[in-house]
């Protein structure tokens, strides 16, 4: 049996040579520059009636019940005159039980202003839909029955809703295909890790979404257009309530259907902008301003990060998982998996804390009227271009929305009408769903992560935020997760660099103690693979949990 000798490598491990950094950085800077400029030069000039959209406000968000409530709003087609066309808006009040109101209400042809009041007669929470074709807007109204005994159990309605069996029947077959293969992942030494990772993430992939196994569709219009956020958990945090949901550091995208989480990039976006001194989103009522919530959602955070840290990006997010599905699939087509120059792997690695800043300055900027009452850009006031377009700037290019919604799309979560007609803009513009700029760049992910392994947590700003929190003073002297290594152990053979999905290089190049990396995402493969004995330690709040094995030697 060969045994390798310290400083001399290890002849098994095959080495790969990184690509030409300069290459690879130039063309990104010229795909992002030629984005840019089509988007400049492609763009209709701004104006608050830009692309098809709808929008409204309501009197009250809470009134008693056998109360009326006003919905005021106005519809734009995009279009220099709308004379002519006889507009009219359907508005759809949807009760706690599912049944609903319509009223159809004139437009004005000039203005594209449209009102209309509705008694409503049950207690509990009522949708609200303005619908013009297939674009609308939501709104909110809780009814309160004052001579109810409040010490009584609220009446429960029975949903309409039903198992979506063809949800059910691909989440118990992925699970158990993942649940075999990390059962028999047991007998091979140097995936046992790696499969078991597999299983949870794929496990937690429904219960991230788990609203997806409630059948929607079934439902007539309108509430068929409501999201199943019922299973959504909205937690209260010193009796302020996070009515988007709780915000968790992975991909619990806003967009799709059946969501129990939401990302907080999301969250921190739409806190500053464009909701920071409204009552109300996008089908919720807010019960503190923006920056209530903003401080709520950065502690949650933070307190999430120092618990588990990078744990997220290696064992729970659902488009790291995409990525390494991508990488098996690769594996699987005999396809070596190729390397970026160690160089340019660092640099690249902080782009992540580029994006992370640049969401949070755009955001400001956009809400600039809302924080200091002056408007630095034009057209974010509701209504505006920026309002319909870049809500939430990041979601509008971030891969993981674009793979959900077609995602879910594909099993009939959502129609596929909605996701590619008209919204709030054409295709090619940023619209609400998916959008040809989502295309490209999950397009581009897609691809060079096929490649080049995670290539995608290298740059992510939810990522950086979690590192921001966990690997740096003084978040890191009480993180609870640590690796840590043994200097007597070590040989410095080289495996831990090499079959580390991200390139982290720390591993390898400290000598002693807690070599964690802001770039690690915890997935530990490093750990399965070192062939020393305790030499590589999985360390919880000081206890050793995990540690690597000589799997040389034969069993």
């Amino acid at each position: 049996m060969y045994s390798p000798k310290k400083g001399l490598g290890c002849p098994w491990v095959k080495k790969k040579k990184g690509i030409n950094s300069n290459s690879i950085l130039y063309v990104i800077i010229t795909v992002v520059v030629a984005v840019v400029c089509a988007t400049v030069f492609l763009s209709q000039p701004v104006s608050s009636c830009y692309g098809p959209h709808i929008t409204a406000n309501i009197s009250a968000t809470e009134i008693n019940i056998h109360e009326s409530v006003t919905v005021k709003g106005t519809v734009c087609l995009g279009l220099e005159d709308n004379e002519g066309l006889n507009l009219t808006v359907r508005v759809t009040f949807v009760k706690p039980d599912y049944n609903w109101i319509d009223q159809v209400v004139q437009v004005d042809n000039e203005t594209g202003e449209f009102s209309v009041t509705q008694q409503l007669d049950m207690a509990g929470y009522w949708n609200i839909f303005p619908i013009y074709g297939h674009i609308n807007d939501r709104l909110g109204v809780t009814v309160i029955d004052p001579s109810a005994d409040p010490s009584s159990p609220q009446p429960i309605v029975e949903s309409p809703f039903k198992p979506n069996m063809l949800v059910v029947t691909a989440a118990v077959t992925t699970v158990s295909i993942s649940a075999v293969v990390a059962v028999a992942g047991l007998r091979k030494k140097t995936r046992k890790i790696s499969f078991l990772r597999l299983f949870i993430q794929v496990a937690l992939v429904y219960l991230i979404f788990f609203g997806i196994f409630v059948d929607h569709e079934i439902l007539p219009q309108p509430a068929s257009k409501i999201p199943v956020h019922e299973l959504m958990v909205e937690p209260n945090i010193l009796g302020i309530t996070l009515a988007d949901g709780l915000p968790v550091p992975f991909f619990g995208c806003y967009y799709p259907c059946g969501r129990t989480v939401t990302c907080t990039l999301w969250e921190i976006q739409t806190s500053i902008y464009p909701f920071w001194n409204d009552t109300s989103g996008w089908g919720v009522t807010y019960t503190s301003p923006g920056p209530v919530r903003l401080a709520v959602i950065v502690g949650v955070v933070l307190l999430l990060s120092i618990l588990f840290g990078k744990f997220f990006c290696g064992w729970v997010c659902p488009f790291g998982l995409y990525m390494d599905l991508l990488s098996y699939l690769r594996k699987a087509m005999k396809i070596p998996h190729r390397d970026f120059s160690e160089n340019f792997n660092k640099k690249f690695h902080q782009l992540g804390y580029v994006i992370l800043a640049l969401i949070v300055v755009v955001s400001v900027i956009f809400a600039s009227e809302a924080i200091a009452n002056t408007q630095l850009i034009p057209g974010t006031e509701k209504g505006g271009f920026v309002y319909q377009y870049f809500s939430a700037p990041f979601c509008q290019v971030c891969p993981m929305k674009p793979f959900c919604v077609l995602l879910e799309s594909s099993v009939g979560l959502i129609r596929f009408e909605w996701i590619t007609q008209v919204t709030t803009g054409d295709f090619y513009e940023l619209g609400y769903y998916v959008t040809s700029l989502n295309l490209l760049v999950l397009g581009i992910v897609t691809v060079v992560s096929f490649f080049y392994r995670r290539a995608w947590c290298r740059i992510c700003p939810l990522g950086a935020l979690i590192a921001l929190f966990s690997r740096f003073p003084p978040f890191k002297w009480v993180t609870v997760f640590r690796l840590n290594k043994m200097e007597e152990k070590c040989t410095k053979c080289g495996i831990c660099k090499r079959v580390c999905p991200t390139q982290v290089t720390e591993v390898y190049d400290k000598k002693v103690g807690d070599v964690s990396s802001s770039n690690c995402i915890m997935c530990l493969r490093c750990v399965e693979m070192c062939p020393y004995e305790d030499a590589l330690q999985l360390k919880a709040a000081g206890k050793t949990v995990l540690r690597s094995r000589n799997w040389l030697e034969s069993s």
